[in-house]
């Protein structure tokens, strides 16, 4: 088996799942077989999700929802975002001039080239600027035990961090989790065939929604994507986003700093529906949290 650093496979995988999205119909079926293979053969089994210690959030999980967000309401200025190489395009386009004859700068037809790309420049701008507004996205991490994920979305350790396993979503949700690729390298679109815009276009959109900067990466992160218009009447226009259907948690983590009222509530509710329950706790020697068990119910599957 191909020994693929972190990275690669990841970028593999997000490879596939495109192409399972703007792909020709046999290429989506080979692209689906082989993210199967990257979930089963190199993927985390487990998902974590974390959460402040809100009531509002607790009871999202009870009833097995999640939340997902517009890319507008990220807090990575860049997050989703596209940088677009104007003069990149434009030559591009010049190339693309039958008989390859070629246009001579400041001519007439190179002005009205130069003008009618920058146009669909804009209009491009503005489509991925609407698009960021009406896409639902919800944020995982691969790991939960993160000191900076705990501190940043955990409430200062006070809330939780709940357990899904990955192939039970895409297999009860039939949602496909994409790793985010870190890099210093924003994504870009260099270029534009006239023939294959749309599936281009829509190609570096969605890897817009899964790059983030390197100074990131700590958080491990995994995204769910769906559109408004598969959330259907689920998406809340005035806060952009929506509460959708969620798996039931295989287990959930406190933090250690979770007041006893809190603390009380998710014990309840694990008790009551059977899951199992961990606590974190600050190791004596390094700067490391550690899981300690709580309640315990064993393996067995529950409908």
């Amino acid at each position: 088996m191909t020994d693929f650093i972190d990275e690669d496979w990841k970028r593999a995988l997000r490879s596939e799942l495109i192409t399972g999205i703007i792909g020709r119909p046999q290429e989506k079926s080979t692209a689906c077989a082989q993210v199967g293979y990257y979930y089963m053969c190199y993927a985390p089994v487990y998902l974590y999700k974390y959460y402040s210690d809100s009531i509002e959030k607790l009871d999202a999980v009870k009833n097995q929802k999640m939340w997902y967000s517009a890319p507008c309401n990220f807090n990575d200025v860049f997050d989703c975002d596209i940088s677009i190489d104007e003069n990149g395009v434009f030559n591009s386009a010049v190339q693309m001039i039958p008989d390859k004859r070629g246009v001579r700068p400041g001519s007439l037809m190179w002005r009205q080239l130069k003008q009618t790309i920058h146009l669909e420049i804009r209009s491009l701008r503005d489509t991925f600027e609407s698009m960021k507004m009406t896409m639902g996205i919800s944020c995982l991490s691969e790991s939960e035990n993160s000191l900076l994920m705990w501190a940043h979305y955990a409430n200062n350790h006070r809330g939780i961090c709940v357990e899904y396993e990955l192939m039970e979503i895409n297999k009860q949700l039939g949602f496909s989790p994409v790793p985010v690729i870190y890099s210093d390298e924003r994504v870009a679109l260099h270029s534009i065939n006239q023939e294959t815009v749309e599936e281009d276009t829509l190609n570096v959109f969605i890897k817009s929604l899964t790059s983030k900067s390197s100074e990131w990466s700590y958080e491990k992160e995994w995204r769910i994507i769906r559109e408004n218009t598969v959330c259907g009447d689920s998406w809340n226009s005035e806060n952009k986003g929506a509460l959708l259907d969620m798996i039931r948690p295989k287990s959930v983590i406190l933090g250690c700093m979770a007041t006893p009222e809190f603390e009380k509530k998710v014990y309840e509710y694990c008790e009551e529906y059977k899951i199992d329950l961990y606590k974190m706790e600050k190791d004596l020697d390094l700067y490391h949290l550690k899981k300690k068990l709580v309640l315990q119910f064993g393996e067995q599957d529950f409908i």
